[in-house]
């Protein structure tokens, strides 16, 4: 990169990082410190990817989460000018203006600073798009494939939404499907890689099939099951299937619930787990199709940024970790951060209903641009197909697949700014599409 492309990348960071700054603090949440947990310990975990974990220690080093939050700002600012200059429309002032536009009208700041991996489900959509409408040479394309290959690991749902991406990319530019398959096959041998030789499974998510069972039982199709067939069948599962259905947060994390209660864990339910998720497909398909459906269609809805801002479960999670691991300041930053007060949510509120008025703009007019596109824009096409069926496969492979909420939704539907901006940060094109 120039100076100039190099000094707006980091100044467009900056402006995705405020709500950090704002904190005193990167945003955490409560698995943060599992996550972070996973770099740390020799153990790789049962309940997530080992990919994100490790890769902050990258960027932390015991030290600072600070280096997570402005490295996770300087990867997304990169790839927004990335995707423009697919566009055609990249520039120093034209993405400065664009980054500002997402840091005061959209959810993305509050998730760039977000020590999750929350924050790489837009970029597999922009790394899929940027590599298969985009010519660059081999070095970017190295670093974009793999960027995307972490981005697709480093959540389970991630999997579902490349998948999703490459229907599009088979659909408008076939050429390019095996470029962009790349991160998507190398993520899953990653996976199976990882799980084999951490936890002696050779598969992509050894334990999935406890969520797979929440979700299941919370709908009421695996509720129907167990009572059909229980006590004969003989399930530990039997135990409780009187007081099911059940929320599906309890049933995965309550002390005294059906995954950790009498001494048992998911490690010993899921091979009981994932017969029971197969019997309920087989004896109830109908309904847990249109219960997956329903799931999604509601965490389409479900797309306001809140639920990652309180102070919850905060001093027993992330405040242990950071004792532990971190120095003595960096405690002393997050115990006087705004989130930590509860603060943050009510500093939040004033955006709330701006950021709601252009994502529904950005609904509208991504849409909108869709027939005119078709006729003479395939680059801004294809980056509308993109988005698109990306926010739907994130819908499915998060409220379907483990439930709605506003995390899920809120972390990728900023992505339907970018279009309708795209268009009128070129007005030659602008002219050219409306006509």
């Amino acid at each position: 990169m120039r100076p100039w492309p190099v000094a707006s990348v980091a100044a467009g960071a900056v402006l995705l990082v405020w709500p950090a700054l704002l904190n005193g603090y990167p945003l955490v949440f409560s698995d943060t410190a599992g996550l972070a947990d996973m770099g740390l310990k020799p153990d790789i975990g049962w309940d997530k990817p080992w990919v994100y974990g490790p890769l902050i220690l990258l960027l932390h080093w015991s030290i600072s989460l600070w280096g997570v939050a402005v490295g996770q700002a300087i990867v997304t600012s990169a790839m927004l000018w990335l995707a423009a200059r697919v566009a055609g429309v990249a520039g120093p002032w034209r993405h400065l203006g664009l980054c500002g536009l997402l840091a005061v009208g959209s959810a993305a700041p509050w998730f760039v600073p977000l020590v999750m991996p929350d924050v790489f489900a837009p970029l597999v959509v922009l790394c899929l798009f940027a590599l298969g409408w985009g010519r660059f040479g081999w070095g970017l394309s190295a670093a974009v494939l793999v960027l995307g290959t972490v981005a697709v690991a480093a959540h389970l749902a991630h999997l579902v939404l490349a998948a999703g991406c490459l229907v599009v990319v088979l659909a408008l530019r076939p050429r390019r499907f095996f470029m962009c398959a790349a991160p998507l096959i190398l993520a899953l041998v990653w996976l199976l890689g990882s799980n084999w030789v951490g936890n002696g499974v050779l598969g992509v998510s050894p334990y999935g099939s406890v969520f797979a069972l929440a979700r299941l039982q919370a709908d009421g199709p695996a509720a129907d099951y167990l009572r059909s067939v229980c006590p004969a069948i003989g399930y530990r599962m039997c135990e409780w299937s009187d007081r099911m259905p059940m929320d599906s947060d309890d049933f995965l994390w309550h002390p005294d619930g059906p995954i950790w209660g009498n001494n048992s864990g998911p490690l010993l339910v899921a091979p009981e787990a994932a017969r029971i998720v197969a019997a309920t497909l087989r004896f109830e398909p109908v309904q847990a199709l249109g219960h997956a459906i329903a799931n999604m269609g509601r965490q389409l809805l479900h797309v306001e940024v809140g639920d990652t801002l309180g102070p919850q479960h905060l001093d027993s999670t992330v405040g242990p970790m950071l004792r532990t691991y971190f120095p003595i300041a960096e405690m002393d930053r997050f115990l006087a951060s705004r989130q930590r007060a509860g603060e943050l949510p009510a500093l939040a509120s004033p955006l709330r209903l701006t950021t709601l008025l252009l994502l529904c703009c950005g609904v509208a007019g991504t849409v909108a641009l869709v027939p005119r596109a078709w006729r003479c824009d395939r680059v801004l096409l294809g980056l509308i197909a993109m988005v698109l069926i990306g926010v739907l496969a994130n819908a499915f492979g998060t409220g379907a697949l483990s439930g709605p909420h506003d995390r899920y939704g809120a972390r990728i539907a900023w992505l339907v700014l970018l279009p309708p901006a795209f268009a009128v940060m070129n007005v030659r094109r602008l002219v050219r599409v409306i006509a």
